[in-house]
């Protein structure tokens, strides 16, 4: 009787931490969803000013996310604690979304395409911070 007493709260305790993850991974994946919506919205905002606003040829990747974003700080702020890289590219653009060690790369999105190109975080979740998604290939010739 203890032994099948035993068991049986060793099966509720394992269901319990089975539950608790399953929980815990819809929250990630919900979390990144939202993310993904506020990329595209970035993504759009550094897609305009690159066709749009001729900048410096010489702005880096911050100096391109600060002079997209300066209508509408917020468009930024939301990736607060991640790093947010920027690059511009035959007049197109694009965003990746990085851990904040700038490490793994995480959500990468090119304006010119309907949907979210990349979602690095659960297709490749050992991805470099770096780019892969080619505007000269992505994106119609301006």
């Amino acid at each position: 009787m203890i032994l099948m007493t035993k068991s049986f709260v060793g099966s509720i305790v394992l269901s319990w931490l089975v539950s608790a993850c399953a929980i815990n991974a819809n929250a990630d994946n919900e979390a990144m969803f939202i993310m993904s919506s506020q990329l595209t919205k970035l993504s759009a905002a550094v897609e305009s000013t690159v066709r749009y606003k001729n900048p410096p040829a010489d702005l880096d990747e911050q100096g391109l996310l600060l002079l997209s974003t300066q209508h509408d700080t917020q468009l930024l702020e939301n990736f607060s604690g991640f790093k947010v890289r920027a690059l511009s590219k035959e007049r197109h653009s694009v965003v990746l979304i990085c851990t904040a060690d700038g490490l793994r790369g995480l959500l990468e999105d090119a304006a010119c395409t309907p949907a979210l190109d990349r979602h690095h975080w659960k297709d490749s979740p050992n991805q470099p911070c770096e780019f892969t998604v080619e505007t000269v290939t992505t994106c119609p010739a301006p």
